[in-house]
């Protein structure tokens, strides 16, 4: 099984590297305000869906962020097509999307967005001094462990959404980030990373890993694989 699962991570890291599609403008219009995807959360199974995590931002001043969205990409996943072709779905207003949860900005400072049913995941936004917003992200991986970035773990693994006011995009940097291995990455600060992807077996997520958009390699952040192995 263990075997099985260095060569599912081959096939993924293969399909990540086909490559992204350059950052540039991708709000859309929203109910109200633009809607500007930042970070993806992608399955690496058939007919599974992608969620997206995405800000409604102020038609005339892409600054001012008025909700984090998340979002399900309907059949999305990188094992029926690739990663890249997720990304361009996560941007594309025409791909059939169904809404998943919202948190208005006002209410940043205080409560989460959540999806409650099994306690699947978490996100939360600290606002900074400069602007930026520390990111925190619990996604449940199995009965009764988590893959957190943020928070608790901010010394291994820190993202920040950024704004960009060349692009007038907000974009996920990291802070610091850490391997699986718990090795410090030295190039990772400052660098914007688009999302994670992860396959889901019948029993959790073993293995997750967080795509650079700069040039679209992976940095394996979580391997539980010798506990699947096991199991």
């Amino acid at each position: 099984m263990f075997t099985n699962l260095v060569v599912l991570l081959s096939s993924i890291a293969l399909v990540v590297l086909i490559g992204t599609p350059p950052l540039g403008e991708s709000a859309f219009a929203a109910e109200k305000g633009l809607k500007q995807p930042i970070f993806l959360l992608c399955p690496h199974n058939k007919g599974r869906d992608a969620w997206s995590l995405f800000f409604v931002v102020d038609e005339n001043n892409h600054s001012k962020i008025l909700s984090l969205g998340l979002e399900k990409l309907v059949k999305q996943n990188s094992k029926d097509s690739s990663y890249r072709e997720v990304i361009a779905a996560q941007h594309d207003p025409r791909v059939r999307c169904e809404r998943v949860a919202e948190l208005d900005a006002k209410d940043f400072a205080t409560l989460e967005l959540t999806v409650e049913k099994d306690n699947l995941l978490h996100v939360s936004l600290a606002r900074q001094v400069d602007g930026s917003m520390d990111m925190m992200i619990s996604a449940r991986v199995s009965s009764s462990g988590r893959f957190v970035i943020g928070g608790r773990e901010s010394a291994k693994r820190d993202l920040v959404v950024h704004y960009d006011p060349i692009r007038a995009l907000w974009l996920v940097k990291a802070k610091t980030l850490h391997d699986y291995k718990d090795v410090p990455i030295a190039d990772a600060p400052g660098r914007v990373m688009s999302g994670l992807v992860f396959p889901i077996t019948g029993t959790g997520i073993y293995l997750v890993l967080g795509v650079w958009a700069d040039n679209e390699d992976v940095v394996i952040l979580m391997d539980r694989t010798e506990v699947f192995a096991g199991d």
